[in-house]
Parts: C-alpha cells; sequence; structure tokens
C-alpha cells in the first residue's frame, strides 16, 4: 500500500513539473527553468516506475539505461546548435520506436485476452507511433541532407495516402471487434510504417518547421495511448501535454505561412518553381551615343565592399534590427552576428533582432542559435512586437533569410506565398541582405527585396562576411557607396517589361537569334516563340534559332517542339554553325536555356561545368532571358550571363510572357 502511495505521489509531483516545464518555456527569460523542471520531472517518473513490484529482474533494464545514456550524452555533447532540428526528429523517431515496440510486445502477449479499451488503446499507440518513427527518420535524413529536400510527389499520391490511412483505419475497427486477429494487427503496423514515410516524402524543407511539430504531437499522442494501455497515469498526462503543445504549435506555424495543415500535408509546396513577381516598370532611356543605346535600365542588384558595409553602419546608423534565416545557421554564423551587434552597442548604436516564427527548420531554430551565442533573450523580438518599427529603422541587416522577407507576400496576389505574414523589413531606410548568391528561397521564388533602391547586397558565406565585416567595424575601416544605385554599366539584375522588351526587339535590332532550352519545353511556348519570329520577320529582322546538342531532355528536344510549332526548319542551326554568329547579332533572346548558355563553361577553371562546350550567347550585343526566376539550371551553378552589362531579365512563365511580348510587337508602330 505505502509503495501505490509512493509512486501515485511521485506521478503527481512529475505531472505537475511537466506541466510547470511548459509554462516557463513560454519566455526566454525562464526557459532554462522549464528545462531544469521537465528534466528533474522525468528523473522522478523514471524512479518510481523502477520501484513497482512488478518489475522481476533489473538486468536488462540496467542495461538499457547504461546504452541510452550513453547515445543521449553523446547526442548532447557532439551535436552542434545548427542541427538542433535533425536531432529533435531523431528524438521523435527513437520516442515513436520505443512507443511501437511497447504495443506490439503487448499485443503478442496479451492479444487474445485484450478489451475492447484496451486493443483500441494499443491499435492506436502502434498506428501513431510507427509513421512517427518513419515520418521523422525521413524528416531527420531530409533536414541532414541524406536525401534530396525537395518534395518528392508521383502520380496518384494522395489517393494512395488515403487508401493506405483508410485501410489502417478499417483494421484497427476489425481489430477491436476480433482481438485475435493477429494477421490484422501487423499488417496495420507495416501499413502505419509505410504511411509515415508516403506521409513526409512529398512534404519539402520549407514546411519542416510544421512537420517537426506535428510529429513531435503524434508522438505525444502516441506516448498517452501507451500510459491506457500499461495503466500508467505520468505517460498519459506527459503524452497529452505533448500531443496538445504539438497540434497548437503547428497551428501557429500554419498560420504564420499563410497556409491551412492540409496543404502543408497533401500540397507539396514548392514542388516546383513559382513564377516571379511583376518586374517593375521602368522608362527606356534615349542615348545619342550607339553604345550606350543598348537597352532599358532596369533595377540593378547593389553589391557591398566589407568596407562599405562598415560604413552604412557606422556612418548612417543609429538603430539597427537583425533579421535572421537559415542562411545564418547552415553557416553556423550566430556567434559572428553577436560579435557585430557587441561592436555595434559598443558605438551607441542600438541593435534588436526579429524572429520570424518559421524562419530555420523547426519552432524557435532563431531563438535556440542566438541564445547560444549569447544574445540577451531582451534584444528578441517576435514578428508581431517589433514590424512596426522597421520604419523607423535606419539599417535591417538580413542574414539569410528569403522568404520571411519578401515583399511578395504583401504585394502581388499572383505569388505562392502571397497572404504570409512576413517581417517588414522592406520598410527599413537601409536593407543589408548578406546571403551567398541570388538564389530564391524555399520557396523558389525571386525576393523582391533584394533589387528594391534601399537594399544592398552583401554576398559570401555568413560566417565569413559578418567576421569580415565586425573587423572592419572594430577598426573604423569605411568606404562610402559613390551612389545610390550601382554605376552605370557594372553587373546587375536589369528586368524588362513587355513594354520594354518590345521596344528593344523593334528599336534596336536587325538580327535576332532565338535559344530556346528546356524553359520553353516546359512552359509549352514554342507556339508564341514562333509567332514572336515571325513578327520581327515581317519587320525585316532577320531571325535564326541556335540549338544546343544537349537542350532538353533528349536529343533532338529542341528541333521537335519547334518543328511541331511550324518553325521552318531553314531557320534551325547547330551550335557549331552558328556560335560565330553571335558577335555579330543584335539580340540574343534565350527562351529558358541556362548551363548551355553559362560562360562559366569557357572562363572559369573551378566551375564543374568547365570545358562544356556552350553557345556564344555572351557575345551578342544585347542579350534578352526569358525564365522564371534566378534559379540556377540542372547543374545547379548560378549563370554569369545573368549578370553581364549587356544582359536583362524578362521574367516569368515563358508562354506567358513571350505572349504578352507578341502582343506589345504587334502594337509597336
Amino acid at each position: 500500500m505505502i509503495e501505490t502511495y509512493f509512486i501515485d505521489i511521485a506521478y503527481l509531483v512529475a505531472s505537475v513539473l511537466f506541466i510547470l516545464s511548459l509554462k516557463f518555456l513560454n519566455s526566454p527569460e525562464t526557459a532554462r527553468r522549464g528545462v531544469l523542471a521537465a528534466e528533474v520531472g522525468m528523473a522522478i517518473a523514471i524512479i518510481a516506475t523502477l520501484w513497482k513490484h512488478e518489475i522481476i529482474t533489473y538486468d536488462w533494464i540496467i542495461i538499457g539505461l547504461i546504452i541510452g545514456s550513453i547515445i543521449g550524452v553523446v547526442i548532447a555533447v557532439w551535436t552542434p546548435m545548427t542541427h538542433m532540428p535533425q536531432r529533435t526528429a531523431l528524438s521523435h523517431a527513437f520516442g515513436a520506436f520505443a512507443v511501437s515496440l511497447v504495443g506490439i510486445a503487448e499485443y503478442w502477449k496479451h492479444g487474445s485476452e485484450l478489451g475492447t479499451i484496451k486493443i483500441a488503446a494499443i491499435g492506436f499507440e502502434c498506428l501513431l507511433g510507427a509513421l512517427t518513427f518513419t515520418g521523422s527518420m525521413q524528416a531527420f535524413m531530409k533536414l541532414q541532407e541524406w536525401m534530396r529536400g525537395a518534395p518528392i510527389t508521383f502520380k496518384g499520391q494522395n489517393a494512395l495516402n488515403m487508401g493506405i490511412l483508410a485501410s489502417m483505419i478499417g483494421l484497427l475497427i476489425y481489430l477491436i471487434f476480433v482481438p485475435t486477429a493477429a494477421w490484422a494487427f501487423y499488417v496495420m503496423v507495416a501499413a502505419g510504417f509505410a504511411f509515415g514515410v508516403l506521409l513526409v516524402m512529398p512534404i519539402g524543407a520549407a514546411d519542416m518547421p510544421v512537420v517537426i511539430s506535428l510529429l513531435n504531437s503524434y508522438a505525444g499522442l502516441a506516448g498517452s495511448a501507451t500510459g491506457f494501455v500499461l495503466s500508467n497515469n505520468v505517460l498519459i498526462i506527459a503524452g497529452a501535454l505533448d500531443g496538445a503543445s504539438g497540434v497548437i504549435l503547428s497551428i501557429i506555424m500554419c498560420r504564420a505561412m499563410n497556409r491551412s495543415m492540409t496543404n502543408v500535408l497533401f500540397g507539396a509546396f514548392g514542388s516546383s518553381p513559382a513564377a516571379s513577381a511583376p518586374a517593375p516598370r521602368a522608362a527606356v532611356p534615349s542615348h545619342a551615343a550607339a553604345q550606350q543605346a543598348a537597352a532599358p535600365a532596369g533595377p540593378v542588384v547593389k553589391k557591398l565592399s566589407v568596407e562599405q558595409a562598415a560604413g552604412l553602419f557606422l556612418n548612417k546608423a543609429k538603430s539597427v534590427i537583425v533579421v535572421p534565416g537559415y542562411g545564418m545557421a547552415a553557416a553556423q554564423a550566430q556567434h559572428a552576428v553577436r560579435d557585430l551587434a557587441d561592436q555595434l552597442k559598443a558605438k551607441g548604436i542600438k541593435v534588436r533582432y526579429a524572429i520570424h516564427p518559421v524562419a530555420g527548420r523547426m519552432p524557435g531554430h532563431m531563438n535556440v542559435l542566438l541564445a547560444e551565442a549569447n544574445v540577451p533573450y531582451t534584444d528578441l523580438f517576435d514578428m508581431e512586437d517589433i514590424n512596426e518599427e522597421f520604419e523607423e529603422t535606419d539599417v535591417a541587416l538580413v542574414i539569410g533569410a528569403n522568404d520571411v522577407t519578401n515583399p511578395a507576400a504583401k504585394n502581388n496576389p499572383r505569388s505562392p506565398i502571397y497572404g504570409m505574414p512576413i517581417l517588414n523589413t522592406d520598410k527599413a531606410k537601409t536593407v543589408i541582405v548578406c546571403k551567398r548568391s541570388m538564389n530564391p528561397g524555399f520557396a523558389g521564388i525571386d525576393n523582391e527585396l533584394y533589387t528594391m533602391e534601399q537594399t544592398y547586397m552583401f554576398f559570401g558565406d555568413a560566417k565569413s562576411s559578418i567576421g569580415k565585416l565586425v573587423d572592419a567595424v572594430k577598426s573604423g575601416t569605411v568606404a562610402e557607396i559613390t551612389a545610390p544605385a550601382a554605376p552605370t554599366g557594372a553587373p546587375g539584375v536589369k528586368q524588362l517589361s513587355p513594354t520594354e522588351a518590345a521596344d528593344v526587339l523593334k528599336k534596336k535590332a536587325k538580327r535576332v537569334i532565338i535559344v530556346p532550352g528546356y524553359g520553353m519545353a516546359a512552359a509549352q511556348a514554342q507556339h508564341a516563340v514562333r509567332e514572336m519570329g515571325d513578327i520581327l520577320k515581317a519587320a525585316g529582322i532577320k531571325v535564326k534559332y541556335a540549338i544546343h546538342p544537349v537542350a532538353g531532355r533528349m536529343p533532338g528536344h529542341m528541333n521537335v517542339l519547334l518543328a511541331e510549332a511550324n518553325v521552318p526548319y531553314t531557320d534551325l542551326f547547330d551550335m557549331e554553325d552558328i556560335n560565330e554568329e553571335f558577335e555579330e547579332t543584335d539580340v540574343a533572346f534565350v527562351v529558358g536555356a541556362n548551363d548551355v548558355t553559362n560562360p562559366a563553361a569557357k572562363t572559369n577553371p573551378r566551375s564543374p561545368i568547365y570545358g562544356m562546350p556552350v553557345l556564344d550567347v555572351d557575345k551578342a550585343k544585347i542579350v534578352i532571358v526569358c525564365k522564371r526566376s534566378m534559379k540556377p539550371g540542372f547543374a545547379g551553378i548560378d549563370n554569369d550571363l545573368y549578370l553581364m552589362p549587356q544582359t536583362y531579365m524578362y521574367f516569368g512563365d515563358a508562354k506567358t510572357s513571350i505572349g504578352k511580348l507578341v502582343d506589345m510587337l504587334k502594337s509597336v508602330a
């Protein structure tokens, strides 16, 4: 009797500590206290469980405790803070697998003796445990980059998933009425393991915060079901707390992305790059000199040197807001960021951090990293608490944050992230973006922030770049920016509207070479391309098509598509027959061709495509590139062509964009 009272009281104390732990974890100020409360509560629960008289021998329990403790210590000590999402997913997997094994053992031992309630609890426990184990393992592998992070989809995937889910529920109901049907139990468990794989497979890295919190919920609910099976009150309470908090957190994450739970689970967000937002309109300037009349000046990407970035902070800023993102985590730059903030604070500059709910790979990812770097929690502000202050901020420093700072979420109804709450970084007086390249974020769309008038790009690995910036700020080594925009003729992403592209073709070109690629095929734009060519020919412009041998998905892919659009075969020229003509060509019009036009193949010995024969598009007087975004081609490397002085980007789906261009060409006299 005394033993029973002791165990019940211990479980009650442990449960209270778990509840207090969740309460303390609500604030960075008490978070450490919350972790300690959970640790003490778990220790009490384990000791009380080991006190039970049902335990015959402690041999295997001690072995398990030793092995588990060693694994836990190794993971805790050697896992860097930047890999916390992976570690969390792995913990979910281990916990869920343990739950599944308990359920399987209970059924194997007492299957025919179990009542309706217990068999239902065991079935629920094993189903959730099985799918959480395989789902968490897949999340771990995606986050660890052991497998592709992008969504993996196939035709009929959702129907298959729903079919497996329905069969699992059907088998569980059958087991409740026929507990002795062992075949149904084991088939159900196997289906649960398979369902976990299929559930996470179509979910991309962009949705990992939601996936992790949802899997956390599943693991908690499975643990609660185990408590019913084992008549263990502390398991029931702890599992219910874990399950409920996970569901609430998942809902918060979905709201932060303006997405529904069903869209996250079944939408395969990010499976294909979305069309970029419409390019800003710019008037076409008229230049007297022929060499300056190449094309209109569009928005450019303004690059900063270390000294120029330091100058912006030291000479222009009284207040700074740092916006961390996954790029900071990937580069392990949190300590360098803290060092920079310390240097700025020492010079009297106010520094704060703006935290977006879904920045990174798991809920609270940025908070964890910055806390590990000893950034005061009083400097961290949630999105809703700091968004209104960007307008009065001198400098917003964005470190590897992409989609959560994209103004398209507010002003472009056609954007896939439209309606998603974002940080109002674009309202700051000056924006400095530190990232490796112009590649888009997980949503696969270009960030309009990068070409805004007040934005400057500070390219490079975040840890190295911010480290150099710290040294420059410390020593006072600064340089002024000579103009608010990049100097004339400097490399930059220059965008064209349909009107501007039509003006260039009609007013500047006598000879045009069209370069088709897989982007044309994907958009089924060959008919629009042919119509554009016909209009140009009717205006007396000479039009040819340059065909690269490996453009597209098979030999002759472009030839087949253009022939299907009734382009005369006499207008098609192989690479070796037309490459020399680019130098005398007024406009090279590239339609979705990436690697086969990249000058790095000729000029950069370190490039993975160095030595590959490419079309000499870069030698044309003007280059217009029609593609969805700045995303690289299949080789996965940036195309140097896009930043050349003579190159202009005409963003959008090829079929739609060229259709608009055709309409403009028809209307231009």
